[in-house]
């Protein structure tokens, strides 16, 4: 009795990450910036809640299997964060404005050593 029990535990537990792993699927895309249009190597692309991730390569291209009902979130240095919630698509091309932020002042400190 105890391994038959075993055993539909197992078969559904196996069922049931089956249907998770039918629920992703694969997005690609690339990124730009909204400037003049070049390709951004090393933006963040991260499913938000989860730990999933990657960063886009040297020509802003990006994979990644997500979720059916996510939401993409893209961040870069020096760009506003954008996102994006997951459609039917399965490309999503993204286009990054840039932040506007300025420094008010700068601090520089110098140390030494006394021997």
């Amino acid at each position: 009795m105890k391994q038959t029990l075993r055993c539909w535990i197992v078969m559904l537990s196996v069922f049931f990450y089956q249907i998770t792993i039918a629920q992703d699927k694969l997005i690609t895309g690339t990124v730009t910036s909204s400037e003049d249009g070049s390709a951004l190597p090393g933006v963040s692309v991260a499913v938000k809640g989860s730990s999933k991730g990657t960063t886009t390569n040297a020509d802003g291209k990006y994979s990644l299997s997500v979720p059916q009902n996510g939401t993409l979130v893209f961040s870069f240095l020096g760009f506003e964060t954008q996102s994006l919630k997951i459609s039917n698509t399965a490309t999503f091309d993204v286009v990054l404005a840039s932040s506007a932020f300025e420094f008010d002042e700068v601090v520089t400190v110098a140390q030494g050593i006394d021997v």
